[in-house]
């Protein structure tokens, strides 16, 4: 079973995603019970965006690179360890607990950004517009769909050319 890992990112990754939305109470399932910024969940929506793609490409990059493989007819052959495949893992666990260790280590604390204080501070210092948004202005929830939208679309190209790579002919 050569694709056991993508497998299990293609079911573990969604389950997490479907966990930290009902955390927030985005559903009817059951009220927050975690309350956060929304430039934190931006980031983490993001994540969770960038990760499910970067899979996405990289299965898809892999496949093709293997495939110019058999076209050229030479052998495939595996190009790393078994090991290295840990190190994804370790590395993947190490980002989560860079994002989960400050909310464990302060639950009370303010996490907003300066995303939120900088308009603020402009506003309240009397500056007005010069003009007004020409196109749609997005609500907190369109902002994280639109920022997710761009982490994904860019971890799918860059998925998928480093599991081609990893891949090709040499």
């Amino acid at each position: 079973m050569q694709y056991k890992y993508y497998i299990a990112l293609a079911i573990a990754t969604p389950l997490a995603l479907f966990a930290y939305i009902v955390a927030l109470g985005y559903t009817p399932l059951s009220e927050a019970f975690i309350s956060l910024p929304n430039e934190t969940e931006i980031l983490l929506f993001s994540v969770q965006a960038g990760i499910m793609a970067a899979t996405l490409g990289h299965f898809i990059g892999t496949k093709k690179g293997l495939k110019s493989i058999r076209a050229a007819g030479k052998a495939i052959t595996a190009k790393q360890p078994i090991k290295m495949k840990y190190v994804y893992v370790l590395l993947i666990g190490l980002v989560l607990a860079i994002f989960i260790l400050p909310f464990v280590i302060n639950a009370g604390g303010d996490f907003s950004g300066t995303d939120g204080q900088g308009p603020d501070e402009i506003a309240s210092s009397g500056y007005k517009p010069w003009i007004d948004p020409l196109g749609y202005e997005p609500d907190e929830l369109g902002e994280r769909v639109i920022f997710s939208a761009q982490v994904a679309i860019g971890a799918s190209i860059l998925g998928y050319f480093v599991g081609y790579m990893r891949a090709k002919p040499h």
